[in-house]
């Protein structure tokens, strides 16, 4: 155990932990106003998911700026390209030109607990992270939403997408796969299922928060961390896993659960994740770090101490936390 600071890092097989145990008043002040306002206004929207069932989140203007957006055409999905924009010389010959096939891409499924839209947060947080400090380009999947889509018509065509992506790069260039809450669950069956299809497995696999297991089978320790918890109370999150599975398989199935499934097959690859304390998907996310421990893939994983749901995300509203937490997510994924 190495500490420096409120941050200790702890490494024990092919897992690296890393702790940061400090909490900004910013941070403080945020968490009580979220546990005022936020859970009402969520219950209603689980209680009213969209009727079309398709997300219909805007870009935010203010990355147009930095950012090359192109939306890309795939089903009726509502998908985007993100880039940095080309550096300008002072004439009108630009330099660093993003070239026709890009030497690293991501692929990123933000979360909706499978029933609510995305927010623009995601897209700042991709932005900033993945393509300003990866130099990745980076296509957002906003997937089609349950009770009106399910799982077995929407997951199928993740693996056309993450295909195509494989296909529009050069010969030995990088692909990366991840996502947050339900996304980062999905990003993480995907993985395991890539070489059934004869796919080439990512490089990396980032998972903020990844909701892993339907069945929850440590629901007693969630309930005990929701009551800390000031974004997500389970049985919201089970109405969310039923609804998307629609009766069409087990809870227990490891397409929906991959915390059941298998983990050899990720050997090879890196895996970031992180996960607050005050987040009731904390006790399936200790449980998931230590199979994949036990597998022998190569983990880095950070723990925020008192940190909510997806804290990374608040780098919006300017939460020290997050900011390092970028940071961090940035040394490990290049």
């Amino acid at each position: 155990m190495a500490s420096n600071d409120n941050i200790s890092v702890f490494h024990e097989g092919t897992l690296t932990l890393t702790t940061c145990s400090s909490q900004s008043v910013r941070a403080k002040i945020l968490y009580l106003v979220l546990r005022l306002f936020y859970s009402p206004i969520i219950s209603r929207f689980v209680g009213s998911p969209t009727a079309s069932g398709h997300q219909h989140v805007r870009v935010p203007k203010s990355l147009y700026k930095r950012f090359v957006v192109t939306k890309r055409e795939f089903y009726d999905w509502t998908v985007y390209d993100i880039s940095r924009k080309p550096e300008m010389t002072t004439g009108s010959k630009r330099q660093n030109e993003t070239p026709d096939k890009p030497t690293r891409r991501m692929m990123y499924i933000p979360g909706t607990g499978f029933t609510i839209p995305t927010s623009s947060e995601h897209f700042k947080f991709v932005s900033k992270t993945f393509a300003l400090e990866c130099s990745a380009i980076v296509t957002v999947v906003l997937h089609p939403l349950a009770p009106k889509h399910s799982v077995s018509e929407v997951y199928p065509k993740f693996f056309e997408l993450y295909s195509q992506l494989l296909n529009e790069l050069t010969p030995g260039a990088e692909i990366d796969l991840g996502g947050d809450s339900s996304g980062g669950g999905i990003s993480l069956s995907i993985a395991q299922h890539l070489k059934g299809r004869g796919l080439r497995p990512p490089n990396r696999l980032f998972l903020m928060a990844p909701s892993v297991d339907f069945v929850q089978p440590r629901v007693e320790d969630m309930k005990k961390i929701s009551e800390l918890d000031p974004l997500q109370r389970v049985d919201e999150t089970r109405y969310g896993h039923i609804k998307w599975v629609n009766d069409e398989m087990g809870l227990d199935d490891p397409i929906v659960s991959p915390i059941r499934g298998g983990f050899h097959c990720l050997k090879g690859i890196k895996v970031v994740g992180l996960i607050g304390t005050y987040d009731i998907l904390e006790p399936d996310c200790v449980k998931l770090r230590e199979r994949l421990r036990d597998e022998g893939v190569e983990v880095e994983w950070l723990v925020g101490h008192r940190m909510v749901h997806c804290w990374p995300l608040m780098q919006a509203y300017l939460l020290p936390e997050a900011r390092r937490a970028v940071k961090w997510i940035k040394v490990k994924m290049n």
